[in-house]
């Protein structure tokens, strides 16, 4: 009977243990949430003032922006790339943007962000998934999936 009750003990320790290991492996520390919200108010306001050589610096030379109701051309590779699509969205549409952080994830030496976003005069919000890398030192987009 003792084994069976020291059995049921070390299973629900364990139970609870490995949830709690997992959760930490993820979990990001304040400040890095903090310089990733910071990149998000920079990516906002050049995105506001039509800058988009601003908005594309806030990316990394590899970076990847995919727009998925654009089925064609909604995919720009390179960071030049990502500036032209910027710079025409600018042309044709500029506009205020808003993004809200709502939850950050680490993935390794890497971090994903989960975005709502919206565009007045809709009131409608939107999502965005971004994983961001350290450049130098400062966290930029790597990559960029947006919906509508």
């Amino acid at each position: 009977m003792k084994t069976h009750v020291l059995g049921a003990l070390v299973a629900l320790t364990i139970g609870f243990a490995v949830p709690s290991i997992a959760q930490d492996k993820n979990t990001v520390d304040p400040e890095v949430y903090q310089q990733i919200e910071a990149v998000l108010t920079k990516f906002d306001e050049a995105y506001n003032k039509n800058d988009a050589a601003a908005v594309a610096a806030l990316y990394t030379q590899d970076a990847v922006r995919l727009l998925s109701w654009e089925s064609e051309g909604g995919l720009a590779s390179g960071q030049q790339a990502i500036e032209k699509k910027f710079a025409v969205e600018f042309a044709s549409s500029p506009s205020n943007e808003s993004h809200k952080l709502l939850q950050v994830y680490a993935l390794g030496s890497e971090i994903c962000a989960i975005t709502e976003w919206k565009i007045p005069p809709f009131s409608n919000k939107k999502a965005g998934v971004r994983i961001y890398a350290r450049d130098a030192d400062t966290w930029k987009v790597r990559v960029d999936y947006v919906t509508e």
